[in-house]
């Protein structure tokens, strides 16, 4: 136990990539060099120097954690605005500082958690309003320079960060949307873990958790994907694929596609060129659609539609597929949440070597289940 509570102490792993620390140095540097040179050429070097502490430890959060709900754009400005009236609230009414300095970061940590801000620094900035006499002395005119220095920062942190390709805010990613028109989830999102278990780990953990929830949702997922993809890396498109194939080329009816989808029982039929590359796909689907002409027919002038109409007019282009070393997790994305059904698989040559359809994947899966378990 003992060993285990001086463990605890270590220095913890930030994970942050060696090329993002001179990044997120440079981007708090010109930060920090805005507020300062703002502050200083509107309200003079007191003020500026008084409040330059709590804006450094703003930068800090905004350039490095960025990803973080401390470092929200709401949680700046909010906070900051909020914990300086609190600020100014407890130099009014309270006389001792010694008993003003607990109770303003007690009313700074309060506020800002009702109302979504919660942002460190912005104690520090309360407590500096409260006991710097300069600052106390300004009144309420010192919201001026605190809202002031909190959006030229926050400006900076827009700009830089986008700039160098750290996204912030960072932006929920879209729902994947059904492919099929109707309210179920995905695929792969009707297994595992959903909000709701999410939802009660989080009340369960019992302590407040630095990152979005929508951020942990997704570092949740890519760790599934990752642990699949390591107990399957073995198993590529190259050891899935159905070899045997059947093809169309441009050049075929639609009626000579339709007899040989029914003699072998297939749903998509590859379209290839003479040298065998791929160029286009039919599916069952896309014949149906051409079988049910808007208006009623002859059966005579139906024969004639459909032998005069060849594959080239309604084939699918470009076509979607994959190569020998695409790994499963790819390809069970590609055939489940994208809403595909087949996928060709072809050589450096474009050349078409092999097809990849749903009931492939739920075999591999089957057999790879057993193997580990």
């Amino acid at each position: 136990m003992r060993a285990q509570w001086i463990k605890a102490l270590t220095p913890l792993s930030l994970n942050i990539p060696t090329r993002q620390w001179l990044r997120s140095a440079c981007g708090a540097f010109l930060g920090m060099l805005a507020c300062v040179l703002c502050n200083y050429g509107l309200f003079g070097s007191q003020i500026t120097i008084s409040l330059a502490a709590p804006i450094g430890a703003s930068a800090v959060l905004l350039f490095i954690t960025s990803a973080t709900p401390l470092a929200h754009p709401w949680s700046i400005v909010a906070g900051n605005l909020l914990s300086a009236c609190v600020g100014i609230v407890a130099a009014i009414y309270i006389g001792e500082p010694m008993l003003r300095a607990p109770v303003v970061v007690f009313a700074a940590i309060t506020s800002m958690l009702a109302l979504r801000c919660l942002h460190p620094p912005s104690c520090a900035l309360a407590l500096t309003v409260a006991l710097s006499p300069a600052l106390i002395t300004m009144g309420i005119e010192v919201l001026i320079p605190i809202i002031t220095q909190s959006l030229v920062l926050l400006s900076v942190a827009l700009l830089f960060n986008n700039l160098t390709g750290t996204p912030y805010p960072r932006v929920p990613a879209t729902p994947v949307a059904n492919k099929h028109n109707t309210a179920d989830p995905i695929p792969s999102a009707r297994v595992g873990f959903n909000e709701e278990d999410l939802d009660q780990a989080l009340h369960e953990f019992g302590t407040y958790v630095d990152v979005r929830r929508e951020d942990l949702e997704e570092l949740l997922r890519l760790t599934e994907q990752h642990s699949f993809q390591r107990h399957t890396a073995e198993l590529t498109a190259a050891a899935v694929m159905s070899r045997d194939l059947r093809t169309g080329h441009p050049e075929m009816s639609l009626a000579d596609a339709w007899n040989r989808l029914k003699e072998h029982r297939l749903h998509v039929l590859p379209v290839v060129d003479q040298h065998r590359r791929l160029v286009g796909i039919i599916t069952l689907v896309d014949l149906l659609k051409h079988f049910e002409l808007d208006q009623p027919l002859s059966r005579f002038h139906r024969l004639k539609y459909l032998r005069q109409t060849r594959l080239k007019h309604i084939m699918t282009t470009p076509v979607v597929s994959v190569t020998f070393d695409t790994p499963l997790l790819e390809l069970v994305t590609l055939l489940t949440d994208c809403g595909l059904h087949a996928m060709p698989v072809i050589d450096e040559h474009r050349q078409l070597a092999g097809i990849i359809t749903q009931t492939d994947i739920i075999a591999t899966l089957y057999r790879s289940s057993l193997t580990h378990f």
